[in-house]
């Protein structure tokens, strides 16, 4: 089986089975989670002393799941399948009757389709992401293998974890175990050396990436997520994949598993849940609110997931959950944002097979990452300077890129003023550039 049949019947299980637990589901306590009753003060006691005013809440960290999967005949020499299906169904050099490219998807990307590895789009997303009031990315990333289409986007990742360390953002992995599976299906790891590939893959982590600046830390370890488990279900094999670190990660897995193998807690993903029956907008809010909490009283054991809707081309689709023209992606966040969660994930930036994208598109244009930008300035007030103006800055830099007439230098110091927020003087330098 392919690498998307493979994601789209593990989705099957996820989306449409375990992982849309009911809201009325039995909550599980956690010990400690609870917070402690205060007795009354007695009649006639000495006084209460004087509160202290409240501490402000700690600033949100808002992290932006990413697929690096995508490639083009004019960087990769070839189509991707998450492009042009994994059947090679469609066309992606050939446009529809609304003029957009023949791809797998429902919805195409604003700026054209593209590449992973291409580093003038790296440069795009992530100030994009900036912008908005992203602090970084969550890659899905499937290891250090070199089958299937895996070595293509493990080469964009690791571009992508440089870039973040250009750019001031944060890194961190949502490996994929189920590449453990392709690797044992293609012979390259038999199955009794499946803690030993593990334990590689750890180690290689550890060296590139877990140790530098950008790569972000949760709980003062690095973060580490997967994306299941889907094959590797005992605990034994992870465990002792990171004895073999200096530190072990903070590890998060799917919310209905990550107690299976031994995880710090659970992240949720796509949920159908608050919507149905059509409740109003306070009984969606607390039907929200309970998704986020039913396997976890305790913030420390929950990262939280907004998402925007799904809408997946598979064969047979799974069930879909509208956008509600932005509303999904609002109220998600909001609960989100509301909540004692430190870590909030955006689902997704660009998963264009399952209609995820946060990334703005022809169909939806700006409105995702407006929403992700007005969450960020509610939270942090007039200290937070970025427009919705701004937020179209990095496209029309890298439309300019691609032109290839602007020299590299000068298009390398709209990047830094972007970078430095210094938005009046980049967009200053664009209109020169950009006049007839």
């Amino acid at each position: 089986m392919n690498r998307g049949l493979e994601r789209i019947w593990w989705l099957i299980a996820v989306i449409a089975g375990v992982a849309l637990t009911s809201c009325n589901a039995k909550q599980e306590s956690t010990p400690g989670a609870e917070p402690k009753s205060t007795p009354a003060a007695k009649v006639g006691s000495a006084p209460a002393a004087k509160a202290e005013p409240a501490a402000p809440p700690p600033k949100k960290t808002l992290m932006m799941h990413y697929m690096p999967w995508y490639t083009t005949p004019a960087v990769s020499g070839e189509w991707s399948g998450h492009w042009r299906g994994w059947a090679s169904q469609h066309r992606p050099d050939k446009t529809d009757a609304k003029g957009l490219p023949d791809i797998w998807s429902h919805y195409h990307p604003l700026i054209g389709l593209y590449d992973s590895s291409d580093p003038d789009i790296i440069e795009c997303h992530l100030l994009q992401m900036k912008l908005a009031g992203v602090d970084g990315v969550i890659p899905a990333w499937n290891g250090i293998g070199d089958v299937l289409d895996y070595p293509a986007g493990h080469k964009a990742t690791r571009l992508l974890f440089d870039a973040c360390a250009k750019f001031g953002m944060k890194f961190a992995v949502c490996f994929e175990d189920r590449a453990v599976k392709d690797m044992v299906n293609w012979n390259r790891v038999k199955k009794d050396e499946i803690p030993k590939h593990l334990a590689e893959t750890m180690q290689w982590m550890q060296k590139e990436w877990l140790t530098k600046p950008q790569y972000f830390k949760l709980y003062d370890r690095p973060l580490l997520l997967n994306f299941g488990p889907i094959y590797v279900k005992d605990q034994a094999p992870w465990d002792a994949a990171f004895a073999t670190l200096p530190e072990r990660p903070t590890f998060f897995a799917l919310h209905h598993l990550w107690r299976s193998i031994g995880g710090d807690g659970g992240f949720t993903w796509v949920h159908y849940d608050p919507w149905e029956d059509e409740p109003s907008d306070e009984r969606i809010r607390v039907r929200i609110n309970e998704v986020f909490t039913y396997f976890s009283k305790n913030p420390k054991e929950v990262i939280v997931s907004a998402y925007p809707g799904f809408k997946d081309v598979y064969d047979p689709p799974l069930r879909w959950l509208e956008h509600r023209d932005g509303k999904t992606l609002q109220e998600t966040l909001e609960v989100a944002m509301a909540g004692p969660w430190p870590l909030i994930q955006l689902v997704t930036w660009n998963d264009y097979g399952e209609g995820t994208m946060i990334e703005p598109t022809h169909e939806f244009g700006y409105k995702f990452l407006e929403t992700v930008q007005a969450a960020k300035k509610k939270e942090l007030g007039k200290t937070f300077a970025f427009t919705t103006d701004d937020l179209r800055l990095p496209a029309r830099l890298y439309a300019l890129r691609k032109k290839g007439k602007t020299p590299a230098a000068e298009l390398d110091r709209i990047s830094q003023l972007l970078n430095n927020g210094a938005c009046a003087e980049a967009r200053k330098q664009l209109d020169t550039i950009e006049k007839p």
